[in-house]
């Protein structure tokens, strides 16, 4: 039986907020406590000199717990403390046999649906060759993204390059060199899936400096869909957005479930693709490559806000 609460529950809440899906992540705990709370949700998104709380005392003045973001000093507290919690996008190590939080309800990502989306995405636009960039650290999610793209594609008849190897690599470590080696060894025009945007961002920078042009050579897409990043690169970044408000969402429907008795179960949500963001890394166009009307268009696109005209062009091109 549904149990009545009576008071407001005080609910932590860990959760990085410093990417898009980690605000839409929590902007969907925040509706889901507009429409059914009120919480009063003490909020951790790792920022400097934030106040974190320390030891199990502190963390049984709560009546619920969202984990969205490992914190490695709370790990053993929140594994011990016997509270109702739910986590968000957990790693695998969170839910190995015999972890801490092996037995809690969690929301994740699943994987497969958008690296299928992305294939799917570039078939729909006639493309034939495939690439796919991983997560410098080649984490699981990333493996699984990239292994749905390859195996969407050879359902189509098509083979997909993917890097990096099947390796972890160390920590904080610059691939930057290798993987510019590789993307100008790719055969040409080719369409690119990257693990997230700020990996696809960094395509975009290393296609600009070995002068691959995208989206001519290299049509580029990314996946979160946060649009700092995607609206602020150069070409602009298409990308996937996943259902990353809804996931929020429905975490928090797992733990009021949980704070009100209303199950024990362990609950498992896997949210998928919402849409596709088409942008300039993408959207092609038929252009002439002739390099004095390449050169043209450079310069209209550098100088298109301080007011040039015809004159200016001819000028720049020594041409008449």
């Amino acid at each position: 039986m549904l149990k009545v609460l009576h008071r407001i529950p005080r609910v932590m809440v860990i959760q990085e907020t410093s990417v898009q899906p980690g605000r839409d992540k929590l902007q969907g705990i925040f509706n889901y406590a507009h429409l059914y709370g009120p919480w009063n949700i003490h909020l951790i998104h790792g920022r400097s000199g934030e106040q974190r709380p320390k030891g199990l005392d502190v963390l049984r003045g709560y009546d619920g717990i969202i984990i969205g973001q490992m914190m490695l000093e709370l790990e053993e507290a929140l594994g011990r403390v016997s509270r109702p919690t739910v986590l968000i996008d957990p790693l695998d190590e969170a839910l190995r046999p015999g972890s801490r939080f092996a037995r809690l309800s969690y929301t994740r990502d699943d994987s497969a649906q958008v690296g299928k989306a992305g294939a799917e995405y570039f078939l729909e636009r006639g493309h034939t060759r495939f690439a796919y960039v991983g997560d410098a650290l080649n984490r699981n999610w990333s493996i699984r993204r990239g292994e749905s793209f390859s195996n969407r594609l050879a359902e189509a008849g098509y083979a997909c390059d993917i890097y990096p190897a099947r390796r972890k690599s160390a920590a904080g470590a610059d691939d930057s060199h290798v993987l510019a080696e590789w993307l100008l060894g790719l055969p040409k025009p080719i369409a690119l899936l990257a693990a997230m945007d700020t990996r696809a961002c960094q395509v975009l920078e290393l296609c600009e400096a070995i002068g691959v042009r995208v989206p001519q050579d290299l049509s580029v897409l990314g996946i979160d869909n946060d649009e700092l990043i995607c609206n602020g690169s150069v070409p602009t970044l298409s990308s996937i957005r996943r259902e990353t408000e809804h996931c929020g969402f429905m975490a928090a429907g797992m733990l009021d479930r949980l704070m009100r008795r209303e199950t024990r179960k362990r609950e498992v949500f896997l949210y998928g693709v919402k849409e596709i963001v088409t942008r300039d890394s993408t959207r092609t166009c038929p252009l002439s490559d002739d390099p004095v009307a390449k050169k043209a268009r450079e310069f209209i696109r550098v100088n298109a806000c301080v007011g040039i005209g015809v004159p200016d062009i001819v000028k720049h091109l020594n041409v008449s």
